[in-house]
């Protein structure tokens, strides 16, 4: 039998780890994954999952990459990007994770109520008796509010949103590519208060889209504690509402609605269309799609 070398396919290799990791997402830790469990996707036995592991295997079939689209309930496009090495593991990760809550509603809710009910001094820090629902609303017409202000103080006007330009209009805070750090984005800040003064490393030279969602967050984060004039009334904001405010925040920056719009009257709708508006926006597929769904709903 002739050889193959190790790591040959090394995209194929990856696409190994992330079914792994997928399915160890999907099991919430309560099963543990081995390999055989990843083999067991496309039926394959103990010496081709092996070899798919180690990149001896190369998987690119479009019939092979649904059978696993299928099996982890994920857009096979994500697949194929990974199997043809557009998206990295980190990231392919992060697409399936997805991009974190865009409200409360849900089990999440249900948990945080209960968990609010149980010990509701955990959240009432000033002394103060708010109820569950003035605590923990979204207050999206005010994060809405925000984001424009960020858009018109920069005169941003097309797609797509060059982040180091948005980062440019608060001194407070500054952006750094580092290829050194051993995660997409590492948070550094001194001082507290409207004083603190944030450093945002991310892996750089490239941002890529998953990354220019995670530094549109942070910069919401540094506004809303700084309490910047336009940021201030999420200042008190619960850590847990914090971070979906910022999810909210991020899609409106990466995708403001009178550019979506704008966008959306020109494109060409014989071709995929939110293929095309991830692509004029820099964004994800999987963002751009729950974008267009959040803009339908709210128009804004």
């Amino acid at each position: 039998m002739k050889k193959t070398a190790e790591n040959r396919y090394p995209h194929s290799a990856t696409l190994f780890k992330f079914c792994k990791e997928a399915l160890e997402i999907r099991y919430e830790g309560n099963v543990k994954v081995i390999d055989q469990d990843v083999g067991a996707i496309l039926g394959y036995d103990p010496a081709d999952c092996s070899h798919w592991k180690k990149g001896k295997k190369n998987i690119r079939a479009l019939a092979t990459l649904r059978s696993i689209a299928d099996h982890l309930a994920i857009d096979e496009r994500l697949l194929i990007d990974i199997a043809s090495g557009k998206v990295g593991l980190e990231e392919a990760v992060f697409e399936y994770r997805g991009y974190g809550a865009f409200a409360l509603q849900g089990r999440s809710l249900e948990n945080l109520k209960k968990e609010f009910f149980k010990n509701p001094s955990r959240w009432q820090n000033d002394g103060s008796t708010k109820p569950f629902e003035e605590l923990f609303d979204t207050d999206r017409p005010s994060v809405v509010k925000a984001a424009e202000a960020v858009v018109n103080a920069g005169k941003f006007t097309e797609a797509p949103i060059y982040i180091p330009e948005v980062f440019k209009l608060y001194p407070g805070i500054t952006l750094v590519a580092d290829d050194t750090i051993d995660r997409a984005v590492k948070i550094e800040t001194e001082g507290s208060g409207d004083t603190a003064k944030t450093v945002i490393r991310f892996r750089g030279p490239e941002q890529r889209p998953f990354v220019r969602f995670l530094l549109a967050k942070e910069l919401f984060k540094h506004l809303a504690t700084t309490q910047h004039a336009n940021f201030k009334r999420f200042a008190e904001s619960p850590a847990e509402l914090l971070d979906i405010q910022a999810n909210i925040f991020a899609g409106l920056i990466l995708i403001p609605g009178k550019l979506l719009r704008n966008e959306v009257e020109q494109i060409d709708s014989s071709i995929d269309i939110i293929q095309q508006l991830a692509e004029t926006f820099w964004t994800s597929k999987a963002l751009m799609n729950q974008r267009l769904r959040d803009y339908m709903e709210h128009l804004d």
